[in-house]
């Protein structure tokens, strides 16, 4: 959700279309094709709809409430070589709610992670036909996970909430052979970030002087994955032009949510000096709780989309796109990330209200297909499917060239 007008085309050809100053997100040698100074600013708004149906007919929806999505870009071109710029975006974001006493508890009861990239850039125009980018990504997460249980001594819920900052990269080339035909490859890396927060226990108070409910100090990693992405745009009249991307997305690196918390450990054991069985009974639920498997393959996006430049005023695109799914083994998915293969359907539209001034506006439907059940975590039996996996985004930007 980086553009909103590369959302009007399912992300396809972004950054080699050159319309679009965000495409230093995806690829910073596409820097070359911005001119001048040039400045970007807009938000992509997303809502969902996690409609779900257990076995013994109870319903429930993980959509949180819609949120807003900004990114921000800068470009400047120093000379005839050299340009620098500033991406200020929000590449990864999450927020599902079912409450803390559904059925499906241990599957997760919420998540809301963001994720905010500063992300300088310098691109050089190497030759005529060849340009070469590069950038520092400084990532701040804010995150929060929940996840309970139905257990003989009780029904246990913790939620474990951190902020934290990290490094990456990113580095990307463009190929131009000739004038109406781009290719662009790019490599964003892998951001790995090591949280300590704190980690909250609710639902032990029926058992009296042993309750352990409180919050304690507790880490968890989480990974944002490295993608590579292949682009290309061709211009094939003044009217015309056609768009592709594909993207591999390396998702494996977030195998796992594993809640570590020494003061926790403290406590249980603190519980066993007067109730050894207690404390046996509140081990085998925390380490149910902090674990969350995901064991997760990597993924694919493909893409292809066009822009028709109706008039001098008025560009309408589309863009259509498949994804395929992280997860591997079905019956580890959980509610808070549920996923399945998804299909994209956009379009949008871009008004040039002077030869320097324009706004942009995209709209998509992801629908998820194909395999999206829960599963029991003990037996692998199926206990209720998502009756939709829907995601709606709608765009709006401006651009303005000095």
């Amino acid at each position: 959700e980086q553009s909103a007008l590369a959302l009007g085309r399912a992300y396809a050809g972004v950054g080699v279309d050159g319309t679009d100053v965000s495409g230093m997100y995806y690829n910073a040698a596409t820097m070359t094709l911005h001119p001048g100074t040039q400045v970007q600013f807009g938000g992509v708004g997303v809502g969902l709809n996690l409609e779900y149906v257990a076995k013994d007919g109870e319903k429930n929806n993980g959509r949180a409430k819609e949120e807003v999505i900004p990114h921000g870009f800068i470009s400047h071109q120093i000379n005839d070589s050299t340009w620098i710029g500033l991406a200020i975006t929000v590449p990864y974001g999450l927020a599902t709610d079912y409450g803390d006493n559904w059925s499906g508890k241990d599957h997760g009861t919420k998540a809301e992670i963001t994720v905010i990239n500063f992300n300088p850039n310098v691109a050089w125009k190497a030759t005529d036909t060849l340009s070469l980018g590069a950038g520092l990504a400084l990532q701040y997460v804010d995150a929060t996970f929940g996840v309970g249980a139905n257990t003989p001594i009780g029904n246990i819920h913790s939620e474990y909430t951190a902020t934290d900052f990290t490094w990456g990269f990113n580095v990307g080339l463009m190929w131009q052979p000739v004038e109406n035909l781009r290719f662009g490859l790019s490599y964003r890396s892998e951001t790995k970030h090591a949280t300590n927060g704190d980690l909250t226990i609710s639902g032990t108070n029926g058992n009296g002087q042993n309750s352990i409910d409180g919050t304690y100090n507790a880490s968890v990693t989480v990974s944002g994955p490295a993608w590579a992405m292949a682009t290309a745009a061709w211009d094939v009249n003044d009217y015309l032009s056609l768009y592709a991307t594909f993207r591999w997305a390396d998702w494996s690196s977030f195998s796992s949510l594993t809640t570590t918390s020494n003061e926790l450990t403290t406590a249980v054991y603190g519980v066993a000096t007067s109730n050894p069985t207690l404390a046996g009974g509140y081990k085998a639920v925390f380490d149910q709780l902090k674990n969350i498997d995901n064991d997760w393959k990597d993924t694919y996006l493909m893409s292809v989309g066009y822009d028709l430049r109706v008039n001098s005023f008025w560009t309408l695109r589309g863009g259509i796109a498949y994804e395929t799914s992280p997860i591997d083994d079905k019956t580890k998915r959980t509610a808070i990330i549920p996923d399945a293969d998804r299909w994209w359907f956009a379009i949008g539209s871009s008004f040039h209200w002077t030869k320097d001034f324009q706004t942009d506006i995209g709209f998509a439907h992801l629908h998820g297909v194909h395999e999206r059940s829960l599963y029991d975590r003990t037996s692998g039996e199926e206990v209720g499917r998502y009756r939709h996996l829907d995601a709606y985004l709608l765009g709006v930007q401006m651009q303005y060239r000095f």
